[in-house]
Formats: structure tokens, sequence, C-alpha cells
């Protein structure tokens, strides 16, 4: 199974790398599954020098992001996590759907953040993207929520990066 999520991961990696420019990085990856056949689907977030301000979440689809919607996105899943943490602390056994918000990207994506749970035992957030013909909807458990907000925070770091060294030659 680990072998699997690994060569998986380096196969999404290689993709999303071939299907943008030479200067892109690949910032991390995280595992959701996904909300239409609850198959396991790594998300790669991808950001290139070349357009410092643009990221790309690859979940099947490649979907561009400005870093202010990542910023929102960021957000809207840490509120969801903080959710996640009430319903285990709380051990809450009852079903419930709330709408974090969403947000309209630049690329005119729909981006909307939700918390589901059926009980402490099963709390997610749901990231749904709905695009131009292609949508996502991503399950994160509690693990997975933490492992794609630091995997959104890490693109920050990488651009911040990219921009303190080119500000040594300016």
């Amino acid at each position: 199974m680990a072998m699997k999520t690994v060569l998986t991961l380096a196969l999404i990696s290689l993709v999303a790398s071939a299907a943008f420019s030479a200067e892109t990085t690949a910032a991390g990856s995280s595992h959701a599954v996904s909300g239409y056949d609850h198959n396991d689907l790594v998300v790669v977030m991808v950001t290139s020098a070349t357009e410092s301000q643009r990221v790309w979440l690859v979940a099947g689809h490649s979907y561009p992001l400005l870093l202010s919607e990542r910023d929102k996105l960021l957000t809207l899943v840490q509120t969801a996590a903080k959710k996640i943490e009430t319903a285990i602390a709380h051990k809450t056994t009852l079903s419930y759907l709330q709408e974090l918000g969403s947000f309209y990207t630049d690329n005119a994506d729909l981006v909307t953040v939700s918390f589901d749970t059926a009980g402490y035992q099963s709390s997610f957030t749901v990231v749904r993207i709905m695009g131009k013909g292609n949508s996502a909807i991503l399950l994160l458990n509690r693990k997975d929520t933490r492992d794609f907000i630091d995997t959104l925070g890490s693109v920050r770091s990488l651009v911040d990066d990219y921009q303190r060294q080119l500000a040594l030659f300016e």
C-alpha cells in the first residue's frame, strides 16, 4: 500500500511538472479522497518562478489560483480543521454539514469549502472546485486536512523565497 502511494505520488508529480514550464516547482502534495468515486487522490500544489503570483492546484485537473485566492482557501480550510478538532474533542455524534465559505477565482472557477461530520470519527473538510468543464470534490479527513494546510503553506514560502532571491539582483 505504501509503495503504491509513493509511486502514485511520483507519477502525479511528474505529470504536474510536465504540464507546466521547466521553471515550475511542486510545492508539496497531500492525500484526499475523491467525492465522486471515493478513490484516493493525490493533490499537488505547483508554483512557477515566472508566474510568481499564481499557483496551480492539481487534483485530476489543474486549477490555477492567485496567491490571494490560495490565502482564502487556506483560511477556509483552517476553519474546517478547527471544527474537526472540536468534533473530536467533544466526541460529537450528530450529522451536520456547514458551508464555511466560497469564492470565484480569477479563472472563473467556484471554490467552496464545507465542514461535514457524521460523528467525531467521520469528520471532513470538503473542498469543491467547479471550473470550465472540470470539477473536483476533495474529502479531507483530520490528517489530510492538516497535510493540505501544510501544502498550501509551503507554496507561500517558496514564492517568498523566490521573491527574496530576485530582490538580490534588482
